[in-house]
């Protein structure tokens, strides 16, 4: 007879951070935890406006269908409580505009659900859906000084004052978890209790771009949910995706700071001198809504804590405090729901182990990095480590995706990945490599040169979210 999992006491969860990653943490806590407690250093919106702490939300954000399902997991119903209040949805295929490398994706029926939302208006919703929940209090208005430690094995709960000064206050909790994201300090928290921080990999992309929200001449039901266009011969991209309130949004710009210049006439020609003229096109006549604004990513960053020997107990970190992507590809949130899917599925089974959850939670984020990553590093200019492994995998990718701007099978197993649905394995499935091998041997016949390419593949899977 199998011995029954025994839990240890869960009476009180802290979660640092109340952005996308510690709302998800928090739903998949308060299954398992009698109480949760939500630290934000913001005072929140009562309603979906942008916010200090997360000056993203002015851009255009991606929620991928692998995310909008573990968000509707850990909250039923959201999905439907979005659409409902006027979020505009399609098919992840027919309704969508994918230019990749240069090339359009062939369009079919993907069956698979994609969603055009403001970050603000998600962000709102599902912080009223976690904070309904009954084991959740959210403290805004609050800074987290550090944890605090009876013993350095072992984290008790955090030190936190009120922003801008006043008394401090420890709150003891059974575990402390940081979602506070790229400015995250929890390397250092280890490393003044006597552990080792994390090795920690870059990807320096210097990515700058300029986002504007507009109301186009046409209606929206005209126009696709979303027109994406990847880099391809440049490092220039662009984005247009539907809103809930029937705006668009629409962010351009390049890696290698190749973004446009802050000027209307800058961001107008950046948008003409894209491969796909879609978005040039919708913007002939449509009143701006917005100031434009202007961002700069400078680098993907990776803390390998999957790696460590040796980790307090009490302590976890989710989302961007774990890996933060080059947000062209729109993954953040989507790993950030996934792994706090993980995180409640890890609790299921057991007592906390530090080291299977950052393995689970990395394998995750390791999708999203060779995405992010693989096509950042397809131009020389970019800083980071190239892999053999990661250059096979491209160019036999590089196939597939110029095999699927003609076939929608591929095309749809392309979103697939892409959008977090399927893992990047089932690119391999025999039925895809037949049909990827069959459309290279069709093109080498065309060409009428076997073993040469049309010279239009050099494009990667990492390019398409």
């Amino acid at each position: 007879m199998s011995k029954p999992v025994v839990h240890e006491p869960r009476q009180h969860a802290i979660v640092i951070g109340a952005s996308m990653g510690g709302l998800a943490a928090a739903a998949a806590l308060a299954q398992c935890y009698q109480r949760v407690t939500i630290l934000e250093r913001d005072t929140l919106p009562e309603g979906p406006q942008n916010r200090r702490g997360v000056p993203q939300g002015k851009h255009a954000h991606g929620l991928h269908p692998g995310g909008a399902r573990a968000l509707d997991t850990l909250l039923p119903g959201l999905v439907e409580e979005l659409v409902a209040d006027g979020t505009p949805t399609g098919d992840l295929s027919l309704d969508c505009s994918w230019l990749v490398g240069g090339g359009h994706l062939a369009r079919g029926q993907a069956g698979v659900l994609g969603i055009g939302v403001a970050r603000p208006f998600l962000e709102h919703h599902v912080r009223a859906r976690v904070a309904a929940l009954p084991a959740v209090t959210i403290r805004d208005g609050v800074e987290v000084l550090h944890p605090i430690a009876d013993d350095p094995s072992r984290v008790d709960g955090v030190e936190l004052a009120p922003v801008g000064g006043g008394a401090s206050e420890q709150l003891r909790a059974d575990l402390v978890l940081d979602a506070t994201g790229k400015v995250s300090k929890l390397p250092q928290w280890l490393t003044a209790l006597g552990y080792p921080a994390p090795a920690e990999e870059q990807v320096r992309c210097r990515m700058s771009y300029l986002t504007r929200r507009w109301q186009l001449p046409a209606p929206a039901a005209a126009r696709d949910l979303a027109v994406v266009v990847t880099p391809a011969e440049t490092p220039h991209f662009g984005v247009m995706l539907a809103q809930e309130d029937g705006s668009h949004i629409v962010t351009l710009g390049g890696l290698l700071d190749s973004g446009p210049a802050r000027t209307d006439e800058a961001y107008l020609a950046f948008a003409a001198s894209l491969p796909n003229t879609a978005i040039a096109e919708a913007l002939v006549g449509a009143t701006p809504l917005t100031e434009l604004q202007p961002s700069h990513f400078p680098a993907s960053v990776r803390r390998r804590y999957d790696k460590l020997h040796s980790f307090p107990a009490g302590l976890l970190a989710l989302g961007d405090s774990i890996a933060s992507f080059n947000p062209m590809y729109g993954q953040g949130m989507t790993v950030a729901a996934l792994q706090a899917v993980a995180l409640r599925d890890h609790l299921a089974r057991g007592p906390i182990d530090a080291r299977k959850f950052f393995g689970r939670a990395h394998r995750i984020a390791d999708v999203a990095w060779k995405i992010a990553t693989g096509g950042d590093l397809r131009f020389d200019a970019v800083d980071g480590r190239r892999t053999a492994s990661g250059k096979i995998m491209n160019r036999y990718l590089d196939k597939l995706t110029l095999a699927a701007r003609t076939d929608p099978v591929l095309s749809r197993q392309f979103l697939l990945v892409a959008g977090f649905i399927e893992g990047p394995e089932s690119f391999f499935k025999p039925a895809i490599v037949r049909r990827v091998l069959a459309a290279g041997r069709w093109q080498q016949h065309r060409s009428g040169e076997p073993g040469q390419s049309t010279g239009q593949e050099n494009v990667s899977m990492s390019r398409s979210a």
